[in-house]
């Protein structure tokens, strides 16, 4: 009997222990059933086919490994080394400034809608842009419907543009800008936020982020998968486990994306980050499968009363 009553004990002890990690999460019972979601996003300026792949993995990965979909904003470069071609996208950006719609605009409406219509009318797409790609975005948001933009989370990085709740209905938005980059010299509502020292869009929520370099080089912080704008991704990635992911999703994730914030590892490193990331992965999922192997095990031989519990006949002394 007291072997049960050890069984039973202990399995208190793990519903208790289960219980206590979810409140400390603040794990409700809709983040077991959270909306469904689709990630996307668009590119700047000075992009090729190939290097659409990079920013694509490390988006996924700062969110928890869910599947990113890119709406790819063509370059006219046909090479890395096109200077022609790069001039030609600055000033095909300056033009989206200016309202001139483009077939790259129509592209990403068709983009958003696509994606709206896989999640469903309850759930959500949350729309990443970079650079010129935010501008393009800004243009795609006049075509769009408002119930279609309530159901549209929007995260620029370094954008040519800046996406406002005032302006647009969007669930959200929010704009971060390195305070050294030099695209500030051609968005003029990013610069008045700068100098006012904020900037709030409705409900009071901060819209405008400034972010310190991490660099110290203009250019560089300019770059998504750069320090200053990569720690952004994971902050935002953060948030979105919180809300849109399951706890479950999130075992996966302690274990691949924890390593990368902590260590500094960017893009360049992503090989051995992969391996060891990966290890760790494997370790977690076998010491989750142990647990519920044990728990399991002891729930039947308490339920079953196989193996702690044995009959034995009371044996009464007779006297002499």
């Amino acid at each position: 009997m007291s072997n049960i009553a050890l069984s039973k004990n202990k399995l208190n002890w793990i519903i208790l222990l289960i219980l206590a990690s979810l409140i400390h999460n603040n794990v409700s019972a809709s983040n077991f059933f959270p909306p469904r979601t689709r990630l996307t996003w668009v590119n700047g300026i000075a992009h090729m086919p190939e290097h659409m792949s990079d920013p694509t993995y490390v988006i996924s990965r700062a969110f928890g490994n869910v599947d990113v979909d890119y709406c790819f904003n063509p370059s006219a470069m046909t090479s890395e080394s096109d200077y022609i071609g790069f001039v030609k996208d600055g000033v095909q950006a300056s033009t989206h400034q200016m309202g001139r719609i483009t077939p790259e605009v129509d592209s990403l409406v068709n983009h958003l809608r696509a994606a709206l219509k896989l999640v469903g009318k309850s759930g959500k797409v949350i729309h990443i842009a970079h650079s010129q790609g935010a501008v393009i975005t800004w243009l795609a948001a006049r075509r769009l419907t408002r119930e279609e933009m309530r159901r549209i989370e929007v995260i620029c990085f370094g954008g040519a543009a800046t996406l406002t709740t005032s302006e647009f209905p969007f669930a959200r938005c929010i704009n971060y800008y390195a305070i050294n980059d030099p695209i500030l010299n051609v968005v003029p509502s990013a610069v008045k936020a700068l100098k006012s020292g904020f900037s709030f869009g409705d409900g009071m929520q901060q819209e405008i982020v400034f972010l310190t370099s991490r660099t110290g080089d203009p250019v560089t912080d300019h770059g998504l998968l750069n320090p200053t704008y990569l720690e952004a991704i994971f902050w935002e990635g953060r948030r979105y486990q919180s809300i849109y992911l399951s706890p479950f999703g999130r075992v996966a994730d302690s274990a691949f994306v924890a390593p990368l914030v902590s260590t500094g590892i960017f893009v360049s490193k992503f090989c051995k980050f992969s391996y060891e990331t990966t290890k760790h992965l494997v370790v977690v999922v076998v010491a989750f499968f142990e647990w519920m192997r044990e728990l399991l095990r002891n729930t039947l031989s308490f339920l079953l009363n196989k193996d702690n519990e044995r009959y034995e006949p009371i044996k009464l002394s007779h006297p002499s």
